[in-house]
């Protein structure tokens, strides 16, 4: 289609994560689920819900190289969900700007992950999504054509 759908930290000359139309987004839905980039800006809202713009998040463990849930007894992949060092999950949190935790009684202002990137180390709140052109990233000096 020419456009390329990542997850890096902004500095990265490459993606630590590529993304594909069933790749789950902070707010629960999956990148289908919302609407189509056009080009003009990356701030891809949801059919589904309130979110303004796709943020993608682990679905499954091993997209973080958490590869150890899959062998315990009682792990129910479908039940996972990225957490916030406050112990809720991403769904557990507003989908737009701070992420703040939405669970009554919880001080957590924003989404802190308890997870690194499997690509970097770093955690998730210094990566950001990106949509883009093979022009702009050739521009950019990104890969392409991958």
């Amino acid at each position: 289609t020419g456009i390329y759908i990542g997850w890096r930290c902004p500095e990265f000359k490459h993606d630590c994560q590529r993304l594909t139309r069933q790749s789950k987004c902070f707010c629960g839905h999956y990148l289908a689920e919302h609407n189509k980039y056009t080009g003009k800006s990356v701030r891809v809202p949801c059919k589904q819900c309130p979110c303004k713009a796709y943020a993608w998040i682990p679905a499954r463990p091993e997209e973080i190289g958490e590869f150890w849930h899959q062998r315990r007894r009682d792990f129910d992949p479908s039940a996972w969900r990225a957490k916030c060092k406050c112990k809720h999950h991403h769904e557990q949190h507003d989908p737009n700007t701070s992420h703040r935790c939405k669970v009554s009684g919880c001080s957590c202002g924003r989404f802190f992950s308890d997870f690194l990137c499997a690509a970097c180390d770093r955690h998730w709140e210094v990566h950001e999504t990106f949509f883009e052109t093979e022009d702009m990233r050739a521009q950019n000096g990104l890969p392409i054509g991958m």
